[in-house]
């Protein structure tokens, strides 16, 4: 396992559990922020691609998920009741770690929830990261503009009905201990998708089924607010001659059935401070996707830290980086 993992306390007794990857000759090292139901073993391949990099990284499960707090009677029920959260929880891992460990993450690396997450941290204080790097960015949910305005009223009734810790219709019984399907969403790599699913066999504590009203609610408000953050976020830097993000990649996912690349476009297609990249062919987890789309992340993933943290770079991440045998990258 390439993660020193750990746990810390918020100041109110919230418990969160981080991993540390810190390769002995670390140039520098990213703060991944993950995406819904994700935990830190599901980002081990990640970590190794990294440290053969000489770049090491830190990650942490959101409260409600993985190893962290759970909030709900029902402990495999996805839930958050405001994204200020999630975001409280990226300060507490990022300080806990720069106290105890005096580690600093210069770059910031988000996967879908993590990117609304991101944005949030980003937009409150730019100066926090140098770069961003972001995969699949969830900033609206993917579907018909019908099924999506359903989703917002079914969620918020339920939650303003006292209803936010139970399950969205339909949601129940969902379970990610499922067989790989040709067609699902996630992946189109089966030997990966079957490594994520033996990793919640072996420690099924770690799972996270079906969305509550609580979560999709949360995601909803804090998507409505991009458009006014931005704007405000702009301004302030206008006057202050300053970017209103630091320098920051995003990268959708061509085949994305889970989240609205045409929200991502929307937003910050034509935003000084961003760059956009697709990944075509490639389902919602570029990461856990097939080799040939996973080295076209890596192409990005290099020329971003070449434009933005040079000094990380060295001649191993001119080669790919070998296929992990299928029982190490399980960790």
């Amino acid at each position: 396992m390439p993660f020193e993992i750990q746990h810390c306390l918020s100041s109110n007794g919230t418990k969160l559990r981080y991993g540390i990857s810190s390769p002995k000759n670390a140039r520098g090292h990213i703060f991944i922020l993950q995406g819904r139901a994700e935990f830190i073993e599901r980002y081990s391949e990640t970590a190794r691609d990294l440290a053969a990099r000489n770049i090491g990284c830190v990650t942490f499960d959101f409260r409600g998920q993985g190893g962290s707090l759970r909030e709900t009677p029902v402990p495999e029920m996805g839930y958050v009741r405001d994204i200020a959260h999630y975001v409280e929880d990226a300060h507490i891992v990022a300080d806990y770690v720069k106290a105890r460990h005096d580690i600093d993450c210069p770059m910031l690396m988000t996967h879908s929830t993590g990117g609304l997450v991101g944005i949030n941290l980003l937009l409150a204080a730019p100066e926090q990261f140098s770069s961003a790097l972001m995969i699949a960015p969830f900033f609206g949910l993917a579907g018909p503009d019908w099924m999506v305005r359903l989703a917002k009223v079914i969620s918020g009734s339920l939650c303003k009905a006292g209803m936010d810790k139970k399950y969205l219709p339909g949601q129940k019984m969902l379970s990610p201990l499922q067989p790989f399907n040709p067609d699902n969403l996630l992946t189109s790599d089966q030997g990966r998708y079957e490594r994520s699913f033996a990793l919640l066999h072996k420690q099924p504590e770690l799972m996270i089924g079906g969305v509550s009203a609580g979560w999709l609610d949360a995601c909803f408000r804090a998507q409505a607010l991009l458009d006014f953050q931005l704007a405000e976020a702009a301004g302030k830097a206008t006057q202050k001659n300053a970017r209103s993000l630091p320098p920051t990649t995003m990268i959708i996912s061509g085949n994305d059935r889970v989240v609205s690349n045409a929200a991502t476009k929307r937003l910050f297609s034509q935003h000084p401070d961003v760059t956009l990249h697709e990944v075509a062919g490639s389902r919602h987890e570029i990461l856990q996707e097939r080799d040939e789309l996973r080295n076209r992340f890596w192409d990005i993933f290099e020329k971003h830290v070449a434009q933005h943290h040079g000094d990380w770079l060295n001649d191993a991440a001119k080669h790919p980086v070998p296929t992990m045998p299928e029982a190490q990258a399980a960790g």
